[in-house]
């Protein structure tokens, strides 16, 4: 297939594909955690954190293997499935009071003042966007990605109206950091403002935007 009908066929399938958009089930842990290796492998913050793609994925796969348990049995964790029951894209939604903010700031002792610059690097922007962090009770889109071959076919998009409506439902505002300018535009147009000035992470890291989202919008 040459190239123009590729992209012509690609179109045809983005205009046609149909998702849905739910909490990932328990039953699927093991599918989520290989979707998200391979959708956030490329993640500006993780590209940054663990430069290298072989030791980056290894790093977010060992990572994610505890924290997404048990976003997963809190059913914070969304994805979105193809019309065949197909995986595609993935977003943890955090349902966030005074409380939990409490124990998000919280950092394990020996990541504080470690030599390994992995470590530093994931202390210096935990600490970085916890100071800007909003209070009171929000969800919190901590992260949103979607498998490198089916970008741009509106998975991301979907999660995201499935996001603003559960805001909607319990009448709270959503917070984010975006980090691409182009996820800054997909927020924009979804009824997102700046939260202040940009936040850029040291050492030449990316640079995130704190966004906004009212509940009345």
């Amino acid at each position: 297939m040459d190239s123009g009908a590729k992209h012509h066929h690609q179109e045809n399938a983005m205009s046609t594909m149909s998702l849905e958009v739910r909490p990932a089930r328990r039953s699927e842990f093991d599918a989520v955690l290989s979707l998200s290796t391979e959708a956030f492998a490329d993640e500006a913050v993780l590209s940054w954190v663990v430069p290298d793609p072989a030791a980056r994925r290894a790093h977010i796969r060992e990572s994610f293997a505890g924290s997404l348990r048990a976003t997963v049995e809190a059913e914070e964790l969304t994805i979105a499935v193809t019309s065949g029951g197909e995986a595609v894209a993935v977003s943890l939604w955090h349902d966030l009071d005074a409380d939990h903010r409490a124990a998000m700031s919280s950092e394990p002792a020996e990541a504080i003042g470690s030599f390994d610059p992995v470590a530093r690097r994931m202390r210096a922007a935990a600490t970085a966007t916890a100071a800007r962090h909003p209070a009171g009770h929000h969800l919190f889109l901590s992260s949103m990605a979607t498998r490198p071959e089916f970008r741009g076919w509106g998975a991301g998009a979907a999660m995201l109206r499935f996001g603003i409506d559960r805001a909607k439902a319990i009448d709270v505002p959503i917070y984010l950091e975006a980090s691409t300018p182009q996820n800054r535009r997909l927020y924009l147009r979804n009824g997102f403002t700046d939260h202040g000035s940009p936040l850029a992470l040291p050492a030449d890291g990316p640079v995130l935007q704190p966004m906004w989202r009212s509940p009345g919008k």
